[in-house]
């Protein structure tokens, strides 16, 4: 079994969805989970958000999530 981990998105909505769509090419990868840190720096963080829970992409919160929530 597979995981993909992906973290430190930081509101980065282009390069989540460059991931997210490189991951669903792979037919090796079961999961996905998010390690946190998805909000931050880049102008996307409810967008980033919304992509995420749509997936139904399990995570932790990281620091600078904590920050905003």
């Amino acid at each position: 079994m597979k995981y993909a981990m992906i973290s430190d998105i930081h509101a980065n909505l282009p390069a989540l969805e460059a991931v997210l769509t490189d991951i669903a090419r792979r037919r090796d990868i079961e999961a996905i989970y998010h390690l946190g840190d998805l909000v931050g720096y880049a102008p996307w963080p409810d967008e980033t958000v919304a992509l995420i829970q749509r997936a139904g992409i399990p995570g932790v919160s990281g620091n600078y999530d904590s920050t905003v929530a």
